[in-house]
């Protein structure tokens, strides 16, 4: 039951978050203000058209539509890593790991689910060149779900590590 429980391809997820995180925050610039952030917490089609009309009126729209391109290959990688992450503490572990693996899993595929839907309504009205009150609400509902189920898999990453690492051997 000693089995090396492999967190790489979650925490090449890390790795690519810090990348886009980067790249989004170059939409805001000069005088853009709005970011991506605030896109997806827009809520209405109207608040939608005033962040793109500011992307596009600050040289910046190719920039967020790049950030949205970046965040779609990204939320497939975060969310696998984590639920990779989690199966192995699921599965080649016992007691608070499983559980804690379990709960990883779940979040993971939460995640995936919520941040995907969040982030295709956004780059379909991004695309469109508007806003439209059923994607921008969905999305807006969408984003406090999807951080939570983030912050779940990273700290529940962090946290199964920490315990494996200090919990006792059984002998061979």
């Amino acid at each position: 039951m000693d089995d090396k429980v492999s967190v790489r391809f979650w925490l090449v997820g890390v790795l690519v978050f810090l990348a886009v995180t980067t790249i989004t925050s170059t939409v805001t610039q000069g005088d853009v203000t709005l970011g991506i952030v605030d896109h997806q917490a827009a809520g209405t089609a109207a608040r939608v058209d005033e962040i793109q009309a500011q992307w596009r009126d600050g040289g910046v729209r190719n920039l967020a539509i790049a950030a949205f391109v970046a965040d779609l290959a990204w939320i497939w990688i975060y969310a696998l890593g984590g639920y990779l992450a989690g199966k192995g503490f699921a599965t080649k572990r016992t007691g608070l790991l499983r559980g804690t693996g379990l709960v990883i899993c779940v979040a993971a595929i939460v995640f995936g689910i919520t941040d995907y839907i969040e982030t295709i309504l956004q780059f379909i009205q991004m695309l469109r060149d508007a806003g439209s009150d059923w994607m921008a609400g969905v999305a807006a509902f969408m984003q406090p779900i999807k951080i939570v189920a983030f912050i779940v898999v990273f700290l529940g990453v962090i946290l199964s590590l920490i315990i494996d690492r200090f919990r006792p051997r059984t002998a061979s």
